[in-house]
């Protein structure tokens, strides 16, 4: 086995969760090896030596290429946000959302995030982003009928058909279409909604990956991104990125009889992901320098030197095109952009240019950019900051045994029966300012741990508070010594470092957070407040006092049943946790490695005192093999706050298996049971705080069943999202638009 074999195994072994790091201290597992400063963004006053950096980048792409066996290996870098959502209305810029109307469920209030599914502030408009994907062709089902709910156990799926993925991804696509943005009116009296108009849109990468809502005072705007590539699982492959473009197009929406795309914003690179700030949009994105001629893998190590001392550099820089004029303009300044200290002689820094942007989206100009050399895979933006987050893997050392003699990493004999152990893995974060439309690099940080897998969770594990940020990783650690969850708290010193201020477990808080071998499911931070769920068997949810970010406490700890993959904090009393169900089963067997997930699961919390959190009430729906989009995506999921006249409304999308309201978790020995499914809709709940705190079924908007799709192995459509005006409910099931009164949403207009 040569060394980039062994490297895949461990990186395999890594992503099952079965490596681990000796390197930090026993009580916490947070004491971080690597020197910040190390890692800190180095800033260069000339051209000419940005581009020397990038020389050395390039030449040292043979740290994360196998030039002996022709391509490039894939370390474990995770993918970029699947972007995609927005709220409604800012304070800065937009009209304000009336109280009952909703806006897309996001982060942070007052930054905006894409989506395929935008409501007017007014709730009189509702617009539908259609990228020709949908499975059933394009014409709508009938409305199914609600009863077709099979008895339990007596539809168990086939192992082979088991293996089909949920939310109608069973099926092959049908040819793509042109990405369509559907503009409809809506009447939540009746309620129901009619097609005013659809815009097709021209995008150089074919597919739309969401658009954000920005309403003037005479104006209606939409902004649709495209990354341009479908590339993830290549994402730790600079060179799968070569040629990329992305685009951001302005549509016109004021006028539904004329709408139209007004001006196309293009850009060398992908989108990794972006925000909205009132009229500014940021965006990341991520550009490789290619040099034409053969690639990397394609010539020894010698000749890809050569090759790079040959390039022009110059001309290799990522450009975009004025929306206004089409002409071509550099994206950065070579001589202002940054690099990491030491990342030119790091085998895991890639020759990548990092570029964050600011467009004006009154005048759809460029109105400022920062750029480093390395690479990025998540952003979390408060109102004040923006931070992008990198996981950092150091196989310098290689693995090890438990004995800690290494291991001969050049020999063809490897002991397997020893256990592996994983690469260090830290997070590096590198902060910067936000003034209006310009940036401002603040600094930079590292902490033990990463930050998952799921592209839309990781930015939940970031929070930004009065200056501070406050982060959750996975430690990379695992044994009964080490916490498999680390907190760290920083802070901006002003002088290019994001210090480490406190981290939990520490000496004086010495309390885990999780149990041996739990992950990190859902994370959620509200002011002083930090809420965290790890899963193996049960459900532990950890709540943190962060009140003095000096020194973070674990406040209290519940376990109960199954998992939270959401939280939704409604105050200072009461969260809302959507997750799943689960039945614990011994180790080794199961889903969880000890744990048999079953249907959906939604908890209601009292937090009200932190030292002793209690679960009110679960709620279950179907039974194994249901699935929901809102379990990897929290767009998915429409909330309208409570008022006078109604309680707090939650509503999502469910493609329900087996029987849909299960009233306990199967005992053991049915645990194992698959159901087929059943229907697919949306699922609507009320959310009763203070006295007689509870969970309360509304019913279902059922889009399709076993009975009406033609296709028994699950729905031909999918990615739900639901908006609300008053008491009207609009369910979008693919592109179409389901309109239902939330007392009544057993009975649905026709789809439109």
């Amino acid at each position: 086995m040569n060394r980039h074999s062994l490297v895949a195994a461990c990186v395999t072994a890594a992503l099952l969760g079965a490596c681990s790091n000796n390197d930090d201290e026993p009580i916490s597992g947070s004491t971080v090896a690597v020197d910040p400063v190390e890692r800190r963004l180095k800033a260069f006053e000339t051209s000419e030596a940005f581009y020397g950096a990038l020389k050395d980048a390039l030449l040292n792409q043979g740290g994360t290429q196998n030039f002996d066996e022709g391509g490039p290996i894939a370390l474990p870098v995770t993918a970029p946000e699947a972007d995609a959502a927005t709220e409604s209305a800012d304070a800065d810029g937009a009209s304000q959302a009336t109280s009952d109307v909703t806006s897309t469920n996001v982060q942070e209030i007052g930054v905006d995030e894409q989506d395929r599914v935008k409501l007017s502030a007014d709730g009189s408009r509702l617009y539908v982003l259609d990228n020709g994907y949908w499975y059933g062709g394009g014409e709508p089902l009938p409305v199914a009928e609600p009863d077709v709910v099979p008895e339990p156990g007596t539809d168990e799926v086939d192992p082979e058909i088991d293996q089909i993925e949920p939310a109608g991804t069973s099926l092959p696509a049908p040819e793509q279409s042109q990405p369509v943005l559907r503009i409809m009116s809506v009447d939540a009296e009746t309620p129901d909604t009619q097609s005013l108009a659809e815009v097709s849109i021209d995008l150089e990468g074919g597919f739309a990956d969401g658009f954000y809502l920005y309403e003037t005072g005479s104006e209606t705007l939409a902004f649709v991104t495209s990354t341009g590539s479908g590339y993830w699982a290549n994402w730790s492959e600079p060179t799968a990125f070569a040629g990329l473009r992305s685009d951001i197009s302005k549509v016109n929406l004021t006028d539904p009889s004329t709408a139209a795309v007004e001006a196309n914003f293009r850009i060398d690179g992908q989108i990794v992901s972006s925000r909205r700030i009132g009229k500014h949009l940021f965006f990341a994105s991520r550009y490789y320098p290619a040099i034409p001629g053969d690639q990397p893998w394609e010539q020894t190590a010698e000749q890809w030197q050569q090759t790079v001392e040959n390039a022009d550099l110059t001309t290799l820089l990522p450009q975009y095109s004025n929306a206004d004029t089409g002409e071509t303009m550099p994206l950065v300044d070579p001589a202002q952009c940054f690099v990491a200290s030491k990342g030119a002689d790091q085998p895991y820094y890639s020759p990548d240019i990092i570029t964050l942007g600011v467009i004006d989206l009154d005048s759809m100009q460029l109105s400022n950019s920062q750029c480093f050399l390395g690479s990025t895979e998540t952003l979390y933006a408060s109102k004040e900051a923006i931070f992008l987050a990198t996981t950092q893997y150091d196989y310098s050392e290689g693995p090890v045994t438990d004995g800690g003699v290494p291991v001969d990493v050049d020999s063809d004999v490897i002991l397997v029966d020893e256990p592996w152990i994983d690469p260090r893995v830290d997070t590096d974060i590198h902060q910067f300012d936000i003034n209006e439309g310009s940036l401002a690099y603040a600094g930079t940080g590292v902490v033990s741990g990463h930050l998952g897998w799921n592209p839309l969770r990781k930015p939940f594990r970031m929070s930004e508070s009065n200056g501070y940020l406050r982060i959750a990783t996975m430690n990379d650690q695992q044994s009964p010594d080490s916490s498999p969850i680390l907190l760290h708290v920083l802070q901006a010193d002003g002088q290019g470092n994001l210090n480490v201020v406190s981290r939990l477990p520490n000496e004086s808080n010495p309390q885990h957070i999780g149990k041996p071998g739990e992950q990190l499911y859902a994370s959620r931070f509200l002011g002083d407040r930090g809420y965290l769920v790890t899963f193996r068997q049960t459900d532990p949810l950890y709540v943190i006092d962060l009140a003095d970010p000096a020194n973070p406490t674990v406040a209290g700890e519940l376990e109960i049943e199954g998992y939270s993959d959401y939280l939704y904090p409604i105050d200072a009393e009461y969260l809302l946790g959507i997750g799943r169900d689960a039945v614990a089963a011994s180790d080794n067997v199961g889903d969880g490695d000890g744990a048999l997930v079953q249907g959906i699961k939604l908890s209601l919390f009292d937090v009200s005192n932190p030292a002793s959190p209690t679960e009110i009430q679960s709620v279950l729906v179907g039974q194994r093999g249901t699935d929901s989009v809102a379990l990897y995506n929290h767009r998915a999921i429409g909330i309208q706050p409570a008022n006078d006249t109604h309680p707090l409304r939650v509503s999502f999308g469910i493609d329900v298996h087996g029987e849909a309201e299960p009233v306990a978790s199967p005992p053991i020995q049915d645990a194992f049971n698959y159901y087929g499914w059943s229907y697919s809709g949306l699922h609507g709940f009320d959310i009763q705080t203070g006295p007689g705190a509870q969970i309360i079924r509304r019913g279902a908007v059922v889009a399709e069943s076993v009975t009406t799709a033609g296709n028994p192995y699950g729905p031909l459509y999918g990615d739900d999202r639901s908006v609300m005006v008053d008491n009207a409910v609009f369910y979008i099931h693919g592109k179409f638009v389901y309109a239902a009164n939330w007392n009544d949403l057993a009975n649905p207009s026709d789809p439109r």
